[in-house]
């Protein structure tokens, strides 16, 4: 239902919003004739994420990069009528790779230079403010050839953000987002610093005691800056050379933050409602930051590449009203549920500032405000840069693979064992006395206090697998009471047909815990060539963000479990049918390299970053691929072997040269079938 706007009369646009709310406006259409209705100078920051140059194709829209200067200049000239002479315009553009080298394309430098010439050069006349740059932790490892197979590269996690501006001096203020003091800096603000010099001759003078309400951030916007300035410097200025670098220092000009918690409520009502979302989302880091440094509450900020309108959500929490345009009506659909009633906050609201000059004086050594009186039920609060973070040095997020200790299918079956939760519901010791008399009895050799001691903390163990495994959860928090979740019905339900439970246990494994995590790292390893050991494995979770030690069992365990339900066959030996059976996937999902030999694999992956959309001879393909992944093919039977299976599939076409002495290999391309789904799929369940 349409929301009458605050700012109704302010900004007029012919057609009728897609959606609004009460600060802002969503516009379905060309972002360049929307644009075209905007008076002159009326925005009052662009902060916007269009689509990038990449090497291959995206669904969203991206340009070649040999052509994405003159593209982007044509929106730029836009961007330049409507800003105000103040304004800014914040663009946040990925770089890209020469097709088939491992060297970086120079677009987004090209770019940025045109912008920045002199209108009378033929530029656009913009100022950089200054570049900023996006540090994404969880960004996948590509390109895959150079960073997970040849490893000659390192992963390319950073996108480069232009601050620009119409003038040297744009409206901005680094005080909207300092960041909280840290422990050290609050201790130095309380109890002063021996003024000495650095090893530059610089005087780290009383001057530093000083109360600035909260450390000015720097231009890296990212969770983890605090980590790498404790070993600043030598080991005497070594605590100071950490508060400066962290409380004292200029804003620094790098965002960290993954695309994935802001966006979780995002990506579930799209699977909800059956929207496509938009592949290429933004956090909420990356706008807040710029929205907080460079306006103020009621003014106007403009996002002309909305995409799932993530700019739009953040600017609606921080008081700035708002438009966005978008294209692509799937996005636009998929955007309106970042407004629901139901959606999170991105943001924290707007606190007030009294609060925080409060909170920060009384930080201060000798605070002369003696009558000075706090909220004690507003706490301090700052802009935070850092979601799932308190900005201490030493919390860390982290992923955990699932837990599985004294879980394993050789001591258990799983019916058994859930009927026997069920049994003793909702009592946790009841169940854990029953699991140590049933599975433990002969455990141990040693006296029976120690036996006892012993086979309850095996029994415990195995609880809080099944806890793990979300076959029980707690009752409101308690942690002694524990029900049955939905899988452990449907285990129940079906106890009698053990197939059944184990294709219900392993479906869930894949889905609902860390089993397809653990099936990529297997897939990694295997299409490396080498073998797949606990260890190995553990390395390669650990590449992937998760935290577990090399030698525990959880992996194992989980593995055998798949292995009952002939996921995995032969220990490590991945049957990707039954992987398509198990997750009742369209064939789209689980596609086609996983039936293909190693071979054909890096043949076609040659391909697909060549880019062979037209007849080409396939002798130079193989030269390429034997470069670049160290692959042999087999010389006589290469067509039978390689290209027959791809045509087959349907994902190379071929055609035949002329035969006789001196005929040339056979000509092969992608199909428009592999160049459309198959390296995003392939990145998609591989790598990620």
């Amino acid at each position: 239902m349409p929301i009458v706007t605050e700012y109704d009369g302010l900004i007029k646009i012919s057609r009728n919003p897609y959606y609004e709310t009460r600060l802002g406006s969503a516009y379905l259409g060309n972002s360049l004739k929307l644009m075209g209705e905007l008076p002159d100078e009326s925005v009052d920051l662009i902060c916007t994420s269009p689509p990038f140059a990449l090497v291959r194709k995206k669904e969203y829209g991206n340009v070649d990069a040999d052509d994405y200067v003159e593209w982007f200049k044509i929106f730029a000239g836009e961007f330049y009528r409507i800003l105000k002479p103040k304004g800014s315009l914040v663009i946040d553009i990925g770089g890209s790779w020469l097709k088939g080298f491992p060297v970086r394309s120079l677009y987004h430098f090209e770019l940025v230079i045109e912008l920045c010439k002199p209108r009378l050069a033929g530029g656009l006349g913009f100022f950089l403010a200054q570049e900023l740059f996006w540090y994404n932790p969880a960004k996948l490892p590509t390109p895959a050839e150079w960073v997970t197979v040849r490893r000659e590269r390192v992963k390319d996690a950073v996108n480069t953000v232009w601050w620009l501006s119409k003038e040297p001096h744009p409206k901005a203020n680094n005080k909207r987002v300092l960041r909280p003091y840290s422990e050290a800096m609050k201790n130095l603000i309380k109890n002063g610093y021996e003024a000495k010099l650095r090893p530059s001759g610089h005087d780290i003078s009383t001057k530093f005691q000083n109360d600035r309400g909260g450390a000015i951030p720097p231009n890296i916007i990212t969770d983890s800056i605090q980590e790498r300035g404790a070993s600043i410097g030598s080991p005497v200025l070594g605590e100071f050379n950490w508060i400066l670098e962290n409380d004292l220092g200029q804003p620094v000009n790098v965002i960290s933050a993954s695309n994935t918690a802001s966006n979780d409520y995002y990506q579930r009502r799209c699977k909800e409602e059956g929207v496509k979302p938009h592949p290429a989302r933004f956090p909420q880091a990356l706008p807040e930051f710029v929205i907080s440094l460079c306006t103020e509450p009621g003014d106007l900020v403009l996002d002309p590449f909305a995409g799932s309108n993530m700019t739009g959500r953040v600017a609606e929490t921080l008081e700035r009203r708002w438009l966005a345009f978008e294209l692509n009506e799937d996005y636009m659909i998929a955007s309106q549920f970042r407004f629901e009633q139901d959606a999170p906050l991105v943001v924290a609201p707007i606190k007030d500032r009294k609060t925080l000059k409060a909170r920060a004086l009384e930080l201060a050594k000798d605070c002369s405000d003696k009558s000075l009186t706090m909220d004690t039920q507003k706490p301090f609060v700052q802009l935070d840069l850092f979601p799932a973070s308190d900005n201490s040095m030493t919390d860390k997020k982290i992923i955990r693979f699932t837990y599985g200790d004294q879980f394993s299918p050789r001591q258990f079956q799983v019916s058994e064992l859930v009927q026997l939760c069920s049994d003793c519901l909702p009592d946790r010791r009841v169940l854990q006395d029953e699991i140590a008399k049933r599975y433990y009895a002969d455990h141990s050799s040693q006296n029976d206090l120690q036996k006892g001691e012993n086979r309850g903390k095996l029994a415990m163990n195995t609880f809080l697998s099944l806890r793990a495994y979300k076959l029980v959860e707690s009752i409101d928090g308690d942690d002694w009471q524990y029900r049955l979740t939905d899988i452990a019905n449907e285990i129940l339900d079906h106890q009698q047909d053990s197939e059944t439970v184990f294709t219900i246990f392993a479906r869930h494994i894949l889905v609902n815990l860390t089993g397809m995590s653990l099936i990529k790292a297997i897939e990694a390893i295997n299409s490396r060539g080498d073998k797949p050991q606990l260890e190995i494995i553990a390395y390669e979770l650990q590449e992937m963000g998760y935290s577990l030690s090399t030698n525990c069992t959880y992996v194992s365990t989980m593995r055998q479990w798949l292995q009952e339900a002939k996921v995995l066959e032969k220990s490590y030996e991945i049957n990707w049918d039954r992987v398509y059976d198990l997750l009742e996937l369209d064939q789209d999902y689980i596609d086609e390299l996983y039936t293909l030999s190693s071979e054909q694999k890096y043949f076609l992956l040659a391909m697909l970053q060549m880019a062979i959309t037209e007849l080409t001879e396939w002798n130079k393909i193989t030269r390429y691929a034997t470069s670049v992944y160290k692959i042999r093919f087999p010389s006589k039977s290469f067509v039978q072997d390689i290209i027959q299976p791809l045509v087959k599939v349907g994902l190379i076409a071929t055609e035949k040269t002329t035969g006789g002495r001196g005929a040339k290999p056979n000509l092969v391309k992608l199909t428009e079938k592999s160049q459309m789904e198959l390296l995003s799929r392939w990145v998609e369940l591989n790598i990620k």
